[in-house]
């Protein structure tokens, strides 16, 4: 009688969890642009403000932010905005060198520079010149009517250093952009036209506790 031996094998077969991490994008980009007539702290006397909000929280390492004009890489910056306030030297005296362009800012995470999706931008076309003085308190439009794309020019009244809130609504009441303005500079306040579409508008200012209206028409 012949005996079998059976030899049964088992193989153990190791596999490798990866946890995939969420490279979340930047929040609510935001662009100001004002004239401060004869403050040689802002290039060409605009000075701006380029400011977005951290991404939402993730379990990657949020590193810092590359800011784009159109596809080339302007800058890295730790900080969620880039600004040249008048009240100081301006560290970005090439920002609007060459116009117009795009901005777009990408969250970086890691060690290995992975970047987010750009979710929005903002549109810098052309520099504000020769605006000595505003002499009333009217709301006065740089350009009316103004095309999709193009940004909403306001000059602001003589308020020099008072806080003001700007908002913008649709003829039926909806509320389509809000800015909130530190100081207000003698000059031009610019705002995107982003996500906006064509139509009349309302442009609301209180400054001092009055409020100056006027419309505007998207074409």
């Amino acid at each position: 009688m012949k005996t079998y031996k059976l030899i049964i094998t088992i193989l153990t077969l190791s596999s490798t969890l990866t946890s995939f991490g969420q490279i979340n994008p930047i929040n609510d980009l935001y662009y100001q642009q004002t004239y401060w007539y004869q403050n040689y702290n802002c290039p060409g006397f605009n000075c701006f403000e380029l400011s977005w909000s951290a991404p939402d929280s993730s379990n990657d390492t949020l590193l810092g932010y590359n800011v784009y004009r159109n596809s080339d890489l302007w800058i890295f910056t730790e900080n969620t905005d880039v600004t040249c306030s008048g009240y100081s030297p301006c560290d970005y005296t090439d920002f609007y060198d060459p116009l117009p362009f795009w901005v777009t800012v990408k969250a970086v995470y890691n060690n290995d520079s992975l970047l987010s999706i750009a979710n929005d931008s903002v549109f810098v076309n052309d520099l504000m010149i020769n605006i000595n003085e505003i002499e009333n308190d009217k709301i006065s439009l740089f350009k009316n009517p103004i095309s999709i794309g193009e940004n909403i020019s306001i000059l602001i009244p003589n308020f020099e250093g008072e806080a003001c809130s700007i908002q913008i609504h649709s003829l039926n009441g909806q509320l389509i952009k809000g800015y909130e303005i530190k100081q207000v500079m003698n000059g031009v306040v610019n705002f995107s036209t982003k996500r906006m579409t064509q139509g009349l508008y309302l442009i609301s200012i209180q400054l001092k506790g009055r409020t100056i209206s006027q419309k505007i028409m998207i074409k």
